[in-house]
This record gives structure tokens, C-alpha cells and sequence, in this order.
């Protein structure tokens, strides 16, 4: 009888150690699972807030100086500015002369670039390097704008190299200056160093959109 009693104690026991071990597993999984509900709709959050409606960008080189990265200090050649996506992704974007917008480049699309428009369809642009490019003055297309650095003695790539780029390429407007914030201010409208590559039509443009 003895026998018997243990048995059913041990019995007991290791059952009830097993329901409080299925218990605090399945306060523990609920734990988790409440918490990468919340991982995961975070991420989905942020990953929607990227794609469409902006993101920061950090400036690299110095093909929009001194628009952007005017050097030489080292928080000057590592600026950061806020990127609107949303009318893009939208396709309520109307590119104005002036702006500057990020784009996914012709020659490669994994990568992005920052330019200036200084020519819309319909403008008759002059390439600020048609004599080292050898190029003659370029009508842009409809659905096309033609993109240049602010920095003509740059190496940047711009329509002078690749012509004109197809308005599907872009990615969205530079629209803030954030960082360093001593120099945080708007970019829309700002005005390029120089606009002696533009068109006739495209300086009208230019000068509504700066004033």
C-alpha cells in the first residue's frame, strides 16, 4: 500500500511541476508574441513612414556645394536633409527649375543621387560642360528634366554625362536642410550658385520659385 501512495505522489508531483511548467511557457510565449506584434508593426510602421512619405539622406561629396557640404568642416561634408517621398509616390510631384531631388541613377538604380533640375520638358537647356562633353543645346522631352551639381568644377555625374533624366527615376524633393543644425533651413526655392547652363525658359522658372 505504501508502494502504491508513493507512486501516486510522485505522480502528482510531477504533474503538477509539468502544468506549472506548460503555464509560465505559455505566459512567457504570450509575452513574446505581444511584443513582436508590436516589433513587427513598428517595423512595418517605419518601413511605410521610408517608402512614401520621407526619409533623412546624408549629403556625400561635394557636387552640391556649396548649396550643400561647403566644407571643410567635418559636419559640413557629411550634411543631412530631409527628403519628401510622398508626392512622388503619389505622382502629384510637378518638377520646378531650382529644386533638388534625389534620384535613383541611370547607370546604376541600387544607387542614389542628389541634383539640382535645371531644365523641365519644354525647356531649351545650354549643359553647363558642352564644350568638354562637346554637347549642343538639349530640348528636354516630355516626362524628362535635365539634372546638374551645383558645384560645375565637381566630377559629379549629372545630365551632362548621362543626359536627360527620365521623371520615373526620381525618388523625391529635397525639402530641409537638418544637419548641423546652425545651418538647418528650407531648400525649396533655394537658389543655385550659378544658372548660366539654363534656358531662357527655365530662368523664369527659376526666378518665380526663389521669390
Amino acid at each position: 500500500g505504501g508502494i502504491v501512495v508513493t507512486m501516486v505522489s510522485f505522480k502528482l508531483s510531477y504533474y503538477n511541476e509539468y502544468k506549472s511548467y506548460l503555464s509560465s511557457n505559455v505566459i512567457t510565449m504570450a509575452t513574446l508574441l505581444h511584443k513582436l506584434k508590436y516589433f513587427l508593426g513598428g517595423g512595418i510602421v517605419v518601413t511605410v513612414v521610408y517608402d512614401y512619405v520621407g526619409c533623412v539622406h546624408t549629403v556625400r561629396g561635394l557636387s552640391m556645394s556649396p548649396t550643400l557640404n561647403p566644407g571643410p568642416d567635418r559636419s559640413k561634408l557629411r550634411e543631412k536633409v530631409w527628403v519628401s517621398k510622398w508626392q512622388v509616390k503619389m505622382g502629384w510631384y510637378e518638377p520646378k527649375v531650382g529644386d533638388i531631388v534625389v534620384f535613383r541613377s541611370p547607370k546604376d538604380g541600387k544607387k542614389l543621387a542628389m541634383k539640382r533640375v535645371a531644365g523641365i520638358a519644354g525647356d531649351l537647356v545650354t549643359p553647363s560642360k558642352s564644350v568638354k562633353y562637346n554637347l549642343s543645346p538639349v530640348l528636354v522631352k516630355p516626362g524628362y528634366v535635365w539634372v546638374e551639381a551645383d558645384n560645375r568644377d565637381s566630377n559629379g555625374r549629372d545630365s551632362n554625362e548621362y543626359g536627360q533624366l527620365h521623371r520615373g527615376l526620381l525618388v523625391g524633393q529635397v525639402k530641409w536642410l537638418i544637419w548641423p543644425f546652425s545651418r538647418l533651413r528650407s531648400l525649396v526655392g533655394s537658389v543655385p550658385p550659378s544658372s548660366q547652363s539654363y534656358s531662357s525658359n527655365a530662368l523664369i522658372s527659376s526666378n518665380e520659385v526663389t521669390t
